[in-house]
């Protein structure tokens, strides 16, 4: 009975989103298949024999567009301040063209250059995203739009995972090229690389039917000296747990397809089907998470699904098959994101309506930037052969992140 009533409320609440709000959560799941598609293939094309990168290089690539998501974090929360999240997540859609340019131009310099210019532009949307749901929401039902928003983009992220697992293959057996993660034609993953980058760039539909409310906004020289900063120390305790999993993130997140295919032999279907499968355990775990922060608050949800899937980071590299590797890697995946939107939902509330957007370029630039270092140095490990520290060392940061986060955030639901 308690299932089927919290079932109920959850239904009631996404009842009562607003109109900007629901289109929304459209171009969200259109994101999401798109996201999917691209995060299967797109290092798998770029280490193709007749391509040839190396895991060194596509964790350049990686590192590339992290850092340059970290750096642009800061002042695109500035500008989304200033001209609004609709304007802002539109501009952030042009970063499909930087994608474009990835997969027909594969000159090393330029394949670099497009990941920057990628990082740069899609930072403004992500940027965007949290102070948009904030402005198109109430108060009681915000933890239920943050937390549908992050289960529509994993669940179409399962179709679109499956779908590029499968695509590259399809399109190379239909027209008789060669198939396979090593040896197949590279002009299946095109296809299937273009997919994805059409369906991003029709997500600019619901986004301009969104009427956005009219919110005064801040004078540029007041934003640029930062002085709509009003909560530091909040921001700065916020940023330390941020940096420490973006480090350890770094050196497994970016390669986890690149790893799957060298240490187990796994094929693009099976990756596929893998990354679909860790992105439905994700949608499940996403839509209970503001039940569980209800029940037991925020910070100790939060904290407690971090701590709950640290253990499971080595169990991936050290597992004998990919079978135990694939299972240790769903479930860690779901327990350590599943928090997310509770995490996003606390810092939008933590702060005043005048630097959230600025205070999620903080989060952005505090997660990437640590991100982008760690990546190539994972990278030139995995081509040595290298598959335990990349993971020994994420597990050890992991751990130290959420305990700081207990240690920071421990008495705020109390004095709240």
């Amino acid at each position: 009975m308690q299932l089927l009533s919290g079932f109920k409320q959850y239904v009631q609440r996404v009842g009562m989103l607003s109109r900007n709000a629901k289109l929304y959560l459209i171009s969200t799941s259109m994101l999401g298949l798109s996201f999917g598609i691209w995060g299967v293939i797109f290092n798998l094309y770029l280490n193709l024999d007749e391509i040839g990168f190396q895991p060194d290089f596509i964790g350049n690539v990686f590192a590339m567009s992290a850092i340059a998501t970290g750096l642009a974090a800061l002042p695109a929360g500035l500008f989304c301040e200033r001209v609004g999240p609709k304007k802002a997540i539109l501009i952030s859609l042009t970063s499909n063209f930087a994608s474009l340019i990835q997969i027909i131009v594969l000159e090393p310099s330029i394949l670099l250059f497009a990941s920057l210019l990628s990082g740069l532009l899609g930072t403004i949307g992500w940027v965007a995203s949290a102070p948009f749901m904030v402005e198109n929401s109430e108060k009681e039902e915000r933890t239920y739009l943050f937390s549908l928003d992050w289960a529509l983009m994993v669940i179409m992220g399962v179709v679109g995972s499956y779908a590029g697992g499968v695509m590259p293959d399809l399109f190379n057996a239909s027209l008789g090229l060669p198939t396979g993660t090593k040896t197949g034609s590279p002009f299946g993953y095109r296809i299937a690389l273009l997919i994805s980058i059409i369906l991003a760039f029709a997500t600019v539909i619901p986004i301009m039917l969104v009427k956005e409310k009219k919110i005064r906004r801040q004078e540029t020289i007041t934003i640029l000296s930062l002085r709509n900063i009003q909560s530091p120390k909040i921001i700065v305790k916020f940023m330390i747990p941020t940096a420490l999993i973006g480090f350890g993130a770094g050196f497994i997140v970016p390669l986890f397809n690149i790893f799957f295919k060298l240490k187990f032999s796994a094929t693009s279907e099976q990756i596929g089907i893998i990354s679909a499968l860790g992105s439905v355990t994700l949608g499940l775990g996403t839509l209970i998470a503001p039940t569980l922060s209800e029940k037991i608050g925020k910070v100790k949800s939060i904290v407690m699904c971090q701590l709950s899937s640290t253990p499971l980071i080595m169990l991936i590299t050290i597992s004998p098959n990919l079978t135990l590797a694939a299972a240790a890697y769903i479930l860690r995946g779901a327990l350590m994101n599943m928090a997310g939107p509770v995490a996003s939902t606390l810092q939008m509330e933590m702060v005043s309506e005048t630097e959230r957007a600025t205070t999620n370029g903080f989060m952005i630039m505090a997660d990437n930037i640590p991100r982008a270092l760690t990546a190539s140095i994972s990278g030139e490990m995995m081509t040595g052969k290298d598959f335990f520290t990349p993971f020994l060392i994420p597990t050890i940061t992991y751990l130290i992140a959420s305990l700081s986060f207990y240690i920071f955030f421990r008495k705020t639901e109390e004095e709240t």
